[in-house]
């Protein structure tokens, strides 16, 4: 009976091993397969690059070796860019190809270009980090052109990174697009032969046009070979600077800030005007300053002043100089101080061609300093009028009031 119950047993202890077996067998394999932490691949697109499609009429496919996701990049309507730039472009998804076409249809004789972002995800997330970028034509050569160049962001000081460039091909109005590198670099190829609108802009908001207030400088090209232009991008106005403050540096000299950047170059005296309150009787003004070449005047001013008195302390027991103090040494010409003061520590840091641009270009400013032959005395009121103009070249008259400190009994 022992016997019979120790062989039930291991019947029993078999079979289960043979179940434990078999369900490890089945957990192998989960459903659906291996996991895929491989990104999709694109297989082919057609048209291709360097096509001639002159009977063109129904969408340029983009073939990917698995099922892509609809939601890729928020979106795949965001991840694709046609030029010219049509007026709705129709992106389709098809599961493992996607489908564009412009909303007006394929038009003939003209160069098109289609750029792939990167960003096409497939169902388990896997990114495809690398774009595409295709050139085609419905009739005819694809033109051998080029036009590239930097875009600067002029107010600021700095490369326009990723700025956006609109190539408009005149009188047709057709708008080539492109982008500019982290470095201000653009380079847009195979663009028809023509007259061009050449455009840059400091796209704030990403959305590849150009919006009110948003930075940019535009140029006119004949493109028939290879162009290289530079883009200079400000916020261009058609409301002149706005005379916003007004501080006194010291008892001769009041500093004026403006609401926009100013014209570069030499401001001339008659620009500012300075009158007494309540009386308005005018006060005489002895030179108008940009900031670069008041700094400078300051700067030798204050040498020539440390220079006075050292000269003092160094013949103070001389009694044969006979206490004669030399005279300061007179501030050099607006002209010599800008050549004088070019700052090359950019383009000896960076040797990139748009930071060599910035290097050799002067900085913009929105303020002036006024130099005055009197002295303002303390606790007096000043009417000040300035007329300047922006970089666009609109001059606005404005005005503004200083308020000294003080009362006129404690000079």
């Amino acid at each position: 009976m022992a016997g019979a119950t120790g062989r039930a047993h291991r019947k029993v202890a078999r079979a289960g091993l043979l179940a434990l077996v078999a369900a490890c067998a089945v957990m192998k394999e989960p459903p659906g397969g291996p996991p895929d932490f491989d990104a999709p691949v694109l297989l082919e697109v057609t048209p291709d690059s360097g096509a001639i499609a002159d009977s063109l009429r129904g969408p340029i496919v983009f073939q990917f070796d698995e099922v892509i996701s609809e939601a890729s990049g928020g979106g795949l309507d965001r991840l694709f860019r046609l030029s010219p730039r049509p007026v709705q472009l129709n992106v389709g998804w098809k599961r493992t190809r996607i489908e564009v076409r412009p909303d007006e249809g394929w038009r003939s004789n003209r160069v098109y270009q289609v750029t792939l972002l990167p960003g096409i995800t497939d169902l388990s997330n896997n990114r495809l980090q690398e774009g595409r970028h295709l050139v085609f034509t419905t009739g005819g050569p694809i033109p051998p052109t080029h036009i590239a160049g930097e875009v600067l962001d002029w107010e600021n000081g700095r490369v326009g990174q990723g700025a956006a460039i609109e190539a408009i091909l005149l009188p047709d109005s057709l708008v080539y697009e492109g982008r500019a590198d982290s470095a201000g670099h653009y380079s847009l190829e195979a663009l028809p032969v023509g007259d061009y609108l050449l455009i840059g802009i400091i796209d704030a908001n990403n959305n590849g046009r150009r919006d009110r207030r948003e930075a940019f400088d535009s140029s006119s090209v004949r493109l028939d070979s290879v162009i290289e232009r530079s883009l200079w991008a400000f916020v261009q106005d058609t409301i002149g600077p706005q005379l916003q403050r007004a501080t006194a540096v010291d008892s001769v000299t009041v500093r004026l800030q403006f609401s926009q950047k100013l014209a570069f170059g030499d401001p001339t005296d008659d620009v500012v005007q300075v009158w007494v309150l309540p009386d308005t009787l005018p006060v005489p003004v002895d030179a108008v300053w940009d900031v670069v070449v008041y700094d400078s005047v300051a700067a030798v001013e204050r040498a020539a002043a440390d220079s006075v008195r050292a000269a003092a302390d160094s013949t103070a027991a001389d009694t044969a100089v006979g206490g004669v103090e030399p005279s300061p040494t007179p501030p050099p010409p607006p002209a010599a101080i800008r050549a004088a003061g070019s700052d090359t520590t950019v383009a000896q840091q960076d040797t990139s061609v748009a930071q060599r641009l910035l290097a050799d270009r002067p900085k913009l400013q929105s303020e002036w300093v006024v130099r005055l032959r009197s002295p303002l005395p303390p606790g007096s009121r000043y009417l000040i009028q300035a007329s300047a103009p922006n970089l666009n070249g609109v001059v606005n008259e404005s005005r503004t009031v200083l308020v000294l400190a003080g009362t006129p009994d404690e000079q």
